[in-house]
């Protein structure tokens, strides 16, 4: 193969994976919009669904980012695999938290992580 080639390759695999960051920033987008909602409306009468509905939304998400670390498809430095590998085992743990035990202070944490976590996202890619 030759080297021009290879880069070709190189070139397409990393706007295939920016495409997939990109994607999975703006469901965390998503994700933190909804879960501000079901926060600001914590004492409405159907809490239960839409914090059900959000939490599991936000699983999906944070899956999604797990499957595409472990298949190496997001073009961030290792370090920053890791540490979003380990910022999903965080937020996996505030999902069934409030699950367990809804609370509106845990719920809270949730979103700034998501929020903060998109928001880094999307400056790395800016930066990048």
């Amino acid at each position: 193969m030759s080297p021009e080639l290879k880069l070709q390759q190189g070139r397409r695999r990393n706007e295939h994976g920016n495409e997939v960051m990109m994607a999975e920033v703006a469901q965390l987008d998503e994700i933190a919009a909804q879960l501000m909602r079901v926060q600001r409306h914590w004492h409405d009468g159907d809490r239960d669904r839409q914090l059900a509905a959000a939490l599991t939304a936000s699983r999906t998400v944070w899956h999604a980012i797990q499957a595409a670390l472990a298949e190496a498809t997001l073009p961030l430095p290792l370090e920053v695999r890791q540490n979003l590998l380990i910022l999903s085992v965080y937020a996996e743990s505030k999902i069934g938290a409030c699950e367990a035990a809804p609370d509106a202070d845990t719920l809270g944490s949730l979103i700034a992580l998501t929020r903060t976590l998109a928001g880094s996202l999307k400056e790395w890619r800016e930066a990048a």
